[in-house]
């Protein structure tokens, strides 16, 4: 695993999906927080530099993981006792279909599944999380997503799930981070 920034003890492991939507919103977020490893999967690598956020988010004190081989061994932190939650946001559809069918075969869906059994809450934040999305494109264009039945379907499981959270929006993700870190 590539790994920049810090390297201190951190309390929340916050992985990202390509998923636009919510993308510039959750890393302001979480580039304002003191004790967060950031944990990208490939597509999210791929999409970081379209929003122009990746020289952002490197040049930030986080410590970031990229998803570079089939082993993700990043995640083998978790069973440390270095993480107390697990924040993955955005997370698109395809994780989220991922997740509710128990299949970990990249880093943030092993992150996920990992962060089960060492029975770590988890956050999720799903780019489709509402039926019609004003999304905003990499170009600066405003367009409407619908979101399909299935992927609605998936995200009311998963928020059924113990030790899963699901929220609607970023302001639902500050309310959980705040209530979070007030502990």
């Amino acid at each position: 695993m590539a790994e920049y920034g810090k390297k201190n003890q951190a309390k929340i492991a916050w992985g990202i999906t390509g998923a636009g939507h919510f993308l510039s919103s959750c890393i302001e977020n979480l580039l304002v927080l003191n004790e967060v490893d950031v944990f990208l999967s490939q597509a999210a690598r791929e999409i970081l530099p379209s929003y122009g956020l990746w020289e952002k988010l490197k040049e930030s004190s986080q410590r970031i993981f990229l998803d570079e081989s089939a082993s993700s061994r990043s995640v083998t932190r978790l069973y440390s006792g270095e993480y107390k939650l697990v924040v993955i946001a955005p997370v698109t559809s395809n994780s989220i279909a991922k997740m509710v069918c128990g299949i970990s075969d990249n880093l943030i869906t092993n992150l996920f599944a990992h962060a089960g059994k060492c029975q770590i809450p988890v956050v999720l934040l799903p780019c489709d999380s509402k039926p019609e999305i004003n999304s905003l494109t990499p170009q600066g264009d405003r367009v409407l997503v619908h979101a399909r039945e299935v992927d609605l379907e998936n995200i009311n499981r998963l928020a059924n799930w113990s030790g899963v959270s699901v929220v609607d929006d970023i302001d639902g993700l500050k309310s959980y981070l705040d209530t979070f870190l007030s502990v």
